[in-house]
């Protein structure tokens, strides 16, 4: 769109994350008959986990200007008890970012022909 170079710089906080509250689960029981029921139930849990929050700025190569900045944000949760490396974690958070920063770089349009109703 703008036939110039682009510059995509920016910062990444990564950080541990604890948080305390009520959860909903799915309780999973089963009737004298054998029957599987899954009944919603709410548990209040001790979770901690990783906050990734990028910033991300977007510069025109050729003038130096700055054309957009935007910040995301992700979090991930685990039970207290689980033990998982943050780095394991930084590459999951990453995962789930990407399609949103290059929806951010990219703008889709699409043609078609919608019926909602025949």
């Amino acid at each position: 769109e703008h036939q110039s170079p682009l510059i995509v710089t920016g910062t990444v906080l990564f950080r541990p994350h604890t948080t305390s509250g009520f959860v909903q689960r799915e309780q999973e029981t089963y009737d004298e008959f054998g029957r599987r029921r899954v009944v919603p139930q709410r548990v209040y849990m001790e979770r901690s986990g990783f906050i990734l929050r990028p910033t991300f700025v977007f510069i025109d190569g050729k003038t130096g200007e700055t054309l957009y900045t935007e910040t995301f944000r992700e979090e991930i949760l685990y039970n207290q008890n689980t033990q998982t490396p943050p780095l394991s974690s930084f590459f999951e958070l990453m995962d789930r970012l990407l399609p949103t920063f290059l929806n951010t770089m990219t703008a889709q349009k699409i043609r078609g022909t919608r019926v909602l109703l025949k």
